[in-house]
């Protein structure tokens, strides 16, 4: 046991910063999946609110689509299959635009959920007294809803930041594809991938954490106001 920690000492120093450097490209690989999943997944929900029958059947049928087909072969289509289009996506954009489409769909599911369970009453009310549609979505209904919203969202950049792992097989200089190219090397699978999974624990557990804190406190704001 011994003399698997020491390994570490010797190996670290040449590990260390390949590993925080694919790190921080994991890191920037999932905030801008997850950017782009939080834009097309309000787009999805102004279609499926905008009282256009069409509009509403594309986004519900993206979204149930998207939610069936898995990422990795999503990834390897993007990746692979765009170039016989006249389209050549680096493994960086691959990843990022897969993760995007592929979080849009439950980032949708989550801000559509959140929008209506806000009781239709507080729209009428707030339209009563002499408000725009845009002031009661941006003052009435917004806010409340985005305390129903931020907890799920929150626990959707988790999931993305780790299936972000799978960028690795379409060349993508991440945290996991820097693993693997470092077990090569050293022929010490054991302690590369222990060390990743440390890394994606301390990126990935603080987060859940927050998540699970904000869950607790803005529901019993809402129970303390006699929403829940």
């Amino acid at each position: 046991m011994t003399a698997f920690f020491l390994t570490y000492l010797e190996y670290l120093p040449d590990w260390g910063p390949r590993l925080v450097d694919g790190a921080i490209v994991t890191a920037r690989l999932s905030l801008v999946g997850f950017a782009l999943a939080l834009c097309l997944g309000a787009l999805l929900v102004a279609m499926q609110r905008s009282g256009s029958g069409l509009l509403a059947a594309l986004a519900n049928a993206y979204v149930q689509f998207v939610r069936t087909v898995p990422l990795l072969a999503l990834l390897l289509a993007l990746y692979f299959a765009l170039p016989s289009l006249g389209v050549t996506l680096s493994g960086y954009w691959a990843g990022a635009l897969g993760l995007g489409l592929h979080g849009s769909a439950y980032v949708a599911e989550i801000l559509r959920g959140g929008l209506t369970a806000i009781h239709r009453g507080q729209r009428e009310a707030a339209l009563a007294v002499g408000l725009s549609p845009w002031k009661v979505f941006a003052h009435v209904v917004f806010p409340q809803a985005l305390r129903i919203m931020l907890p799920p969202l929150l626990n959707t950049y988790v999931a993305l930041l780790k299936d972000s792992s799978l960028c690795a097989l379409i060349a993508t200089d991440e945290l996991m594809l820097a693993a693997r190219a470092i077990s090569s090397e050293s022929f010490l699978p054991l302690h590369i991938f222990l060390l990743v999974g440390l890394f994606y624990f301390g990126i990935a557990f603080p987060l859940s954490m927050l998540s699970r804190l904000l869950e607790r406190r803005l529901n019993r704001g809402r129970r303390v106001l006699g929403v829940a």
